[in-house]
């Protein structure tokens, strides 16, 4: 009997170890750590998106909206964003060996690269004599057609009319715009790729911490929990109330040339890593 009472008195234990091992919040950014009790954890998914809000203190209460505010707490925050370009599947696991390698800063920044491009090579392709030529038939084209309006008006000749002679007037435009070297010019668009945003706000330091290249690795997201790691770059800047705050702050808000970003000067920069093991506290499935 008393053999039997330990043996229960053990199973209770191992029980309670591990619902409170369930229980237990990890958020790790760099070398700085959330408290465990999170106040909002948050996770959200669509047909291709997927976004997690974690706060220590619930950021949602509208007394955080004040300019000043006596009464709030300092916290830390991580929005974490990743939008699937062919969607993903839910929920994940381990064995699906979910992978992001392209962050929304990265993405952004080869776009514009892409769209100089398409303007660069405009450029070099255009036929200036040719512009020209189209220049003054559009206006020509603006003058006739101001002048058949005035005589459709005036009632001297029919809607029908006006209609043929206007049509007949933009057809050869038309036709000199298609033929040019800009009407055959093969206009591209750029192809997103599937992507990530991280970033991490903390009040202590008033700054806010983005994760700009390296690998989101998705280890299990579900209802009930998601548990994910980054390893690679980011940029670390200072709130706009800090940079504010002294002229000493400011420059060494701006010490740092950026190496990513181009023509901005930030806090700094380097290398960063990122553990997210949590219970999800509020799911909202939007698929």
């Amino acid at each position: 009997m008393k053999t039997q009472h330990i043996k229960n008195s053990l199973y209770l234990l191992l029980v309670l170890m591990t619902s409170a091992a369930i229980g237990q919040n990890t958020v790790r950014v760099n070398s700085s750590s959330f408290k465990s009790n999170l106040e909002v954890a948050q996770a959200q998914i669509s047909d291709q998106t997927l976004m997690l809000t974690l706060m220590e203190i619930d950021k949602y209460d509208s007394k955080y909206l004040q300019d000043n505010c006596d009464e709030c707490e300092d916290g830390k925050v991580l929005l974490l964003e990743v939008d699937f370009q062919r969607g993903f599947k839910f929920p994940i696991t381990e064995k699906d060996s979910v992978y992001v390698r392209v962050s929304l800063l990265q993405d952004a920044l080869a776009e514009n690269e892409f769209n100089e491009g398409q303007v660069e090579d405009y450029k070099r392709n255009r036929n200036q004599g040719e512009e020209a030529a189209l220049a003054n038939n559009a206006e020509m084209i603006k003058k006739k057609g101001m002048e058949i309006s005035q005589q459709l008006m005036a009632g001297t000749i029919t809607p029908e009319e006006a209609e043929k002679q206007l049509l007949a007037l933009t057809e050869g435009y038309t036709e000199a715009l298609d033929n040019s070297t800009i009407g055959s010019m093969e206009i591209k668009e750029y192809e997103e790729n599937s992507n990530y945003s991280i970033v991490f706000y903390n009040d202590e330091t008033m700054t806010d911490y983005q994760m700009f290249s390296g690998y989101l690795y998705i280890k299990q997201f579900d209802n009930e929990r998601f548990v994910a790691e980054f390893n690679g770059d980011g940029i670390e800047q200072c709130v706009e109330k800090r940079s504010a705050r002294s002229r000493e702050d400011e420059e060494i808000c701006g010490q740092t040339e950026s190496q990513f970003l181009p023509d901005a000067k930030v806090l700094s920069e380097g290398a960063s890593s990122l553990f997210i093991d949590v219970a999800i506290i509020e799911f909202l499935n939007n698929r």
